[in-house]
Formats: structure tokens, C-alpha cells, sequence
């Protein structure tokens, strides 16, 4: 029995599965020739006819979660024994709703503990901070053991060479694109930036997280004066439902974001202006009126996709559309959390690149590079190793950004 609190922190959503097993009789003589046939023949069956497919998947869907009559078969003594253990159960959910309650005020109890470092973070971001020498060898000593500033000291004669490049970056105050760089080094993220976001991207100076008094957090992204909206904030909240879900956490209910003040339509990286001519049939006049199509940005991501509302009578009806909006509901809800748990704490380690080493898809596996397999040729290849050296400059680029992504500092 799920219960219910006024305060959670954020949840883990892990949906339910059900699986179906079918064990033959132990008396049902069979043979590994008689089965084949008939796999075969079943398959034959089911391609030549996809409505009799179908209609198999339907009846399978409809048994998933059915209860299969185990618990009513059992005896009175028994069942007494389940009753009892499922109301020591019921004692458990109420333990486990007084540890969110606590656990979230912990959260925001350490979270007011990080505002000054983040606010400081701002100030040095923002050029405005007087830098402690301390503060800078530290740093520097840090970003020395991690490695970062080894392809750097290759070229260190080169820079000497041309002290003018660092007196002009000098003239720069604090860290320009410090947010964006760090978005296009976190891989989801970036796959989300489009050329025409970065302009607008470069004037975001702060990005912040805030626990609500109800379930839930929200992101508030800061920006400077630009040509592109009026928005000094633009939020991104996110609401959990206050019942517990089965696992003794919260589930994710829905999003919201602010609506976007874009300057004027030409400004807006949302929306692609077509301009199309109309003429009057009465007058003959032209004129010429825009028309807007939405196309992939970055900041769709504050008009965050939502349920339809609907009645039990049309829940057949729109199941299909549920099922394709639970992929994107689902994507929008990873984003906010990535963003909240990764982004925001461990900025400059994305801004450098790197935090991506602690990533696990980013990690080479075992035995993926040899050095010997490089080397290994046969008598004859001398002749072809001009063709095989043009067909790598053809594939280079082609499907390496997944194994050894690229950091983007600016």
C-alpha cells in the first residue's frame, strides 16, 4: 500500500516488469528434428499472415500482470500467515516514508551549505571575484595531476613565442562561455546544442538547482543581457507525485518551464522563418507574410513534452500516443536529473573535460586497442599501403567520437 508525504527528495524510477515462463510436460515425448519443423512451420505461418501476429501480441499483453490464482489456492492457515506479513509490510512503508522526509531535509540542509561556494563560482565566472594566489596553485596543482595541460606543455615554445595571444585572452574577464563549454563536453547534453543555440548559449552565465517546498526540484538558468529574449532567468521545474511509488520512492509526475520572451521571430532558434508571397484576389496586391516551423534547439527543452489529459472512456484510444511519449517524458525527466546531479557540482571538471574519464560508456573496453594486431601484415601488402592509407583518410571521423569523445573548451 503506497503512502504519502508532503516532502521527498528525487526519485529513482525504475519501472515495473513482468515475465511468463511455459515448461513442457516431462511426459511429452519430443526430439530437437520435430521441434525445428515445427518452428519452422510456425514462423512461415506467422510471416504470410501479420494480423494473425497481432493478434497473438494483443492476448499476450493482456496476461501480463494477471494474477495467476497461487494465493487463492492456498489454505486458510496459510493465508492468515500472508495477511499477517503484509500488514508488517504496510509498517515498513511508514519507516520508509519518514526516511525520505528526513533525507530530503538533509539534502536541503547541505544544499544551502554549497550556495556560497556556487555564488563565488559566479563571481569567478563572471570576472568580478579578486582572485587568491592560494586559491590559483592549488588549482593549478590539481589540473596538473589530472593531466589536462600535458598536450599544452608540447607546444609551450610555441607560446612563448607569441606572448601577445595571452595578453589579448587577459583583456577577457573571467571565464567567457564557461557554461557552454561545459554543456557541449557533457555528451547528451551537446547532442542537444544546435549552431544557432551556441550565439545564445555564450550569454549564460549561471546554472543553479532549488528544492521546492512540495516534491520536487527546479533549475534556474542565468543569463546576461542579449539580443535574443528578455529573460534575465529562464526555470525548469520539476514535480513528483506524493504518493511513494512500490520501492519506497518518488515518482516522477510532470515538467514545466518558463515561456521564452524571444525579441522577435528572426531571434527566436526555435522556430525557421519562411517567407511566402500572398496575393489579393480582389486587388491584385502582394504582400509578403512569415511562417514559422518548429526545428530542433537546445531550448525546447523549456517547453518540456506533457501527457494529454483524457477521460477512462478514451484510455484505448490514446494508448498509442502514451506509449510514444513515454520515451521523450522519460528522456526530458534524464536530462533534468544530469543536470542536477552532474552538471552543477562538477562544472569545471565538464568544462575541461575532465569528468567525461568517469564515465562509463566513454571507458575503451579490454583488448579494444592492440598495438600488435597494427603491425601484423603479410608479404605483398608493401604495394597497397598508399590505398589503405587513402581509405583511412576517407573514414577518418567516421564512428570514433562515441570511443574518445572531444572535449570542447573555448
Amino acid at each position: 500500500m503506497p503512502n504519502t508525504i508532503d516532502d521527498a527528495p528525487t526519485p529513482q524510477n525504475t519501472p515495473a516488469s513482468a515475465a511468463g515462463s511455459y515448461m513442457p510436460s516431462h511426459n511429452a515425448p519430443t526430439s530437437l528434428s520435430t521441434i525445428d519443423e515445427k518452428n519452422e512451420l510456425l514462423q512461415s505461418l506467422l510471416s504470410n499472415n501479420p494480423q494473425l501476429l497481432q493478434s497473438i501480441q494483443d492476448k499476450l499483453g493482456t496476461l501480463i500482470g494477471k494474477d495467476s490464482g497461487y494465493f487463492h489456492s492456498l489454505s486458510k492457515s496459510t493465508k492468515e500467515h500472508i495477511y499477517a506479513l503484509k500488514t508488517l509490510q504496510l509498517s515498513q512503508f511508514k519507516i520508509e516514508a519518514e526516511f525520505q522526509s528526513e533525507l530530503l531535509e538533509l539534502e536541503k540542509k547541505f544544499q544551502l551549505k554549497y550556495q556560497p561556494i556556487y555564488k563565488k563560482r559566479l563571481d569567478i565566472i563572471k570576472g568580478v571575484e579578486k582572485l587568491d594566489s592560494k586559491d590559483i596553485e592549488e588549482g593549478k596543482n590539481l589540473i596538473d595531476e589530472e593531466g589536462i595541460d600535458e598536450e599544452d606543455e608540447e607546444g609551450e615554445g610555441e607560446e612563448e613565442e607569441k606572448p601577445e595571444d595571452n595578453a589579448e585572452e587577459n583583456d577577457q574577464p573571467g571565464v567567457p562561455s564557461f557554461w557552454l563549454t561545459a554543456m557541449q563536453n557533457l555528451p547528451p547534453i551537446a547532442d542537444m546544442i544546435t549552431e544557432r543555440d551556441i550565439e545564445v548559449l555564450e550569454s549564460l552565465v549561471d546554472i543553479r538547482m532549488e528544492y521546492m517546498d512540495i516534491p520536487g526540484f527546479k533549475l534556474i538558468f542565468q543569463f546576461e543581457e542579449n539580443e535574443f529574449f528578455t529573460n534575465k532567468e529562464i526555470t525548469k521545474t520539476y514535480y513528483y507525485q506524493k504518493q511513494l511509488g512500490y520501492t519506497g520512492e518518488f515518482i516522477y509526475d510532470h515538467a514545466e518551464g518558463d515561456k521564452i520572451n524571444w525579441k522577435s521571430n528572426s531571434k527566436n532558434v526555435t522556430v525557421e522563418i519562411e517567407l511566402r508571397k500572398q496575393r489579393n484576389k480582389h486587388t491584385k496586391q502582394v504582400r509578403t507574410i512569415e511562417k514559422t516551423s518548429p526545428i530542433i534547439s537546445f531550448f525546447n527543452f523549456f517547453t518540456p513534452p506533457s501527457m494529454p489529459e483524457i477521460d477512462g472512456d478514451e484510455d484505448e484510444e490514446f494508448q498509442d500516443i502514451d506509449e510514444e511519449l513515454e520515451a521523450e517524458l522519460q528522456n526530458d525527466y534524464s536530462i533534468g536529473e544530469l543536470i542536477k546531479e552532474k552538471l552543477i557540482p562538477r562544472a569545471v571538471d565538464w568544462f575541461t573535460g575532465h569528468a567525461l574519464q568517469y564515465e562509463p560508456e566513454f571507458q575503451p573496453e579490454d583488448g579494444e586497442y592492440d598495438d600488435e594486431d597494427e603491425d601484423d601484415y603479410e608479404e605483398g601488402d608493401e604495394d597497397d599501403e598508399d590505398d589503405d592509407e587513402d581509405d583511412d583518410e576517407d573514414d577518418e571521423g567516421d564512428g570514433n567520437s562515441a570511443e574518445k569523445p572531444e572535449c570542447k573548451q573555448q
